[in-house]
């Protein structure tokens, strides 16, 4: 998730970036922004009716000691507190909603990666070895799975969408054991974590 403080300080560079990847999140970055500012404007206004809270709370003790009408002291207190509890649900519901924009808002790309509409347009920088040559034509990963009967692809497209795989059968044993013995190693080294 981005800082709204790098959106809030440098939107433009950040709308900018989104073009770079081929997407337009200009209304989505103003609306960040102008959320941001209405946050922070209510902050600004809670913060000096809780300060003017503290100062009535430290005025009323005195003003009963002197024996002084506290009613219109303890009245506005009324609305104060009033005031700041509607704020607080603006603030709450206010926060909730730049985070959930924010959620959305992709990575920025690092300057060195070249812009283009897709990964044709990627640059290659190096190259180990030459790739190996097949008298034959290769099958992907996904198609030796399913005619093995270790992977579901069409399954798991159904549930979570395309390129995502289910384990069946002998491939769901295999990577369980991988799982175990990952674990097993790591805590027989003193390891709790994964």
């Amino acid at each position: 998730m981005l800082d709204i403080k790098l959106i809030r300080t440098n939107p433009d560079m950040v709308k900018q970036a989104m073009k770079n990847r081929n997407k337009d999140f200009d209304a989505v970055i103003d609306r960040v922004v102008e959320i941001d500012a209405e946050r922070r404007d209510i902050t600004a206004q809670m913060e000096s009716l809780k300060a003017e809270q503290n100062a009535a709370s430290k005025e009323i003790p005195r003003i009963k000691k002197e024996g002084g009408d506290i009613q219109a002291i303890m009245a506005r207190m009324k609305e104060v507190s009033e005031k700041v509890k509607e704020l607080d649900a603006k603030l709450s519901v206010l926060e909730q909603e730049q985070k959930d924009i924010l959620l959305t808002i992709p990575n920025i790309p690092h300057e060195s990666v070249p812009i283009g509409k897709d990964d044709s347009d990627n640059v290659e920088i190096r190259r180990y070895l030459e790739p190996t040559k097949f008298d034959f034509q290769p099958k992907a990963h996904w198609e030796i799975g399913a005619e093995l009967g270790i992977l579901d692809p069409e399954t798991a497209a159904k549930v979570t969408g395309a390129r995502f795989h289910f384990y069946k059968g002998a491939g769901a044993r295999l990577e369980r054991a991988i799982i175990n013995f990952f674990l097993d190693t790591h805590t027989k080294h003193g390891y709790t974590e994964v």
